[in-house]
């Protein structure tokens, strides 16, 4: 199969549907991990983002399976990333999904009462470049309660808290 995609990336030939995800599917089953690994760093196997949701939910919670699935979740674009993270119920992934939601509501928060005040925000223009950027990046990134099946509601809601209290200055970290 490795051949085959040579071939067809040579002679600029376009490759069958699923092609990529069934060489990730035997890689990740043939292979041993660091290989697997290896291969996709170096371009080899591509992670789909529908051989990465089938990993995510087929594999167990082993350790193992874990690293694994930390080590594919470190090689994924940012947004495939979000996406694929609701998928896993693990601590982390939870972690993440309340960590994004509390800066979210900061954010708006923070935004209702600039609008309510009617001041003036101090103006450096290379921070307000960045946080226009940043709160574009926000605006487009996926809900992160959509998918509710695989969140943990009670460790969001407290991590959640514990980092709106953070936040606010009323903890320490």
């Amino acid at each position: 199969m490795c051949r085959i995609l040579e071939a067809t990336n040579t002679l600029c030939l376009p490759l069958p549907p699923g092609y990529h995800t069934l060489l990730s599917v035997l890689g990740v089953r043939c292979l041993p991990r660091h290989t697997f690994l290896q291969y996709v760093d170096h371009g080899v196997l591509q992670l789909t983002e529908t051989f990465v949701s089938r990993l995510m939910t087929d594999l167990d919670n082993s350790d193992a399976n874990e690293e694994l699935k930390f080590s594919i979740l470190k090689r994924l674009p940012e947004p495939m990333e979000q996406r694929i993270c609701h998928l896993w119920d693990h601590p982390i992934s939870s972690a993440c999904i309340s960590r994004d939601y509390v800066r979210a509501s900061t954010n708006q928060l923070y935004n209702h009462q600039f609008n309510t005040t009617k001041s003036r925000k101090p103006e450096f223009l290379p921070l307000t470049f960045l946080t226009k950027i940043l709160l574009d990046v926000e605006d487009r990134a996926l809900n992160p309660f959509e998918e509710q099946e695989n969140v943990d509601a009670r460790f969001v809601e407290e991590t959640a808290l514990k980092q709106t209290l953070i936040l606010l200055g009323f903890q320490d970290k």
